[in-house]
């Protein structure tokens, strides 16, 4: 299969102290759905800078679809869309202005630009409502015109950051299975950030988590899910203390990780497992509110790897 982002010992820093990413490798295949996951300050954005050409690296070797970023960047800026978490829709014009706007940024004129147009709208089911303002349109109709104008322009790799926040679950479906068609059917590459953990298990192909500027684990959903092993028990402790001292009390025996007042245990037989874990609590006289098994989900992988629960990172 051909590479559409290959990455090599990249970094960038700002200023003297600050290191954004460091010793950044990554391989995107051409055609798939590619999620990079990680905390605040992980990197995410500076690499979605980089690739995007609105940053420059300080070292590394950066090539998209086989040509290099750095000597033909205005080239290769016709083959990158890019959907911000920030909806780019101007209110006050409809949905066929803005689509015709974006389109005129692209360089598409003429019946070439009305046609792709007339496309959009058609594929994105807004054909009924392009002469209405777009600050009248739902949640999920201003997405879905989001998308399409980061697609106006035919673009061969997309960049999707946070693309479904604030959609209610149906609309969200929706736009996954938009995002999916658009794969199979014109072989898009996406690159996807999200902080909903089940979008990336979902959607992506493969999934990269970044921590303090490099790649810490890489692969399909299921991989790293299996990494885990077993079940996640997660013991939920009456408060902060208690959840520090349970910790200190079963961490010589399991695999813990702890948020906040909240214990995450991995273990190969959860079921069996439990009643013991209960038990070592009680004698240490741990006060436990809740107690549940369940097998490991991209969640428990992202605690893992980045020491940080999504909650945590939504604040």
């Amino acid at each position: 299969m051909k590479t559409a982002i290959e990455m090599k010992g990249v970094r960038k820093t700002y200023g003297k102290d600050v290191v954004a990413i460091d010793d950044l490798s990554l391989t995107v295949e051409e055609g798939t759905i590619y999620a990079l996951l990680g905390p605040n300050g992980s990197g995410k954005t500076t690499t979605i800078r980089i690739l995007t050409s609105l940053a420059n690296a300080d070292k590394g070797n950066i090539e998209l679809f086989d040509e290099k970023l750095s000597t033909h960047k205005n080239f290769l800026r016709k083959w990158i869309g890019c959907v911000a978490q920030q909806s780019g829709v101007d209110p006050m014009g409809t949905g066929r202005e803005n689509l015709m706007l974006q389109g005129k940024i692209h360089g598409l004129k003429g019946k070439a630009l009305k046609n792709r147009v007339e496309e959009m709208l058609t594929r994105f089911h807004l054909q009924k409502d392009a002469n209405r303002l777009s600050m009248n349109y739902s949640g999920g109709m201003k997405r879905k015109l989001d998308l399409a104008m980061g697609l106006i322009h035919q673009p061969k790799l997309l960049f999707l950051d946070e693309p479904t926040t604030g959609l209610d679950p149906e609309a969200r479906e929706d736009l996954w299975k938009t995002i999916r068609q658009l794969q199979q059917e014109e072989g898009l590459t996406v690159v996807l950030t999200t902080h909903y953990m089940e979008e990336a298990d979902e959607l992506s192909d493969r999934v990269a988590f970044m921590n303090e500027g490099r790649i810490v684990a890489e692969g399909t959903a299921e991989e790293l899910k299996n990494k885990l092993g077993g079940d996640t028990l997660t013991i939920q402790c009456t408060d902060n203390a208690q959840a520090v001292h349970a910790t200190e009390a079963l961490k010589k025996f399991y695999q813990v990780t702890r948020d906040e007042r909240t214990l995450n245990v991995q273990s190969k037989q959860g079921a069996e497992e439990l009643p013991k874990i209960l038990k070592v609590l009680e004698n240490d006289q741990t006060d436990v509110r809740s107690a549940a098994v369940s097998r490991p989900a991209l969640g428990d992988v992202y605690l893992m790897y980045t020491g940080k629960a999504l909650r945590e990172e939504k604040k």
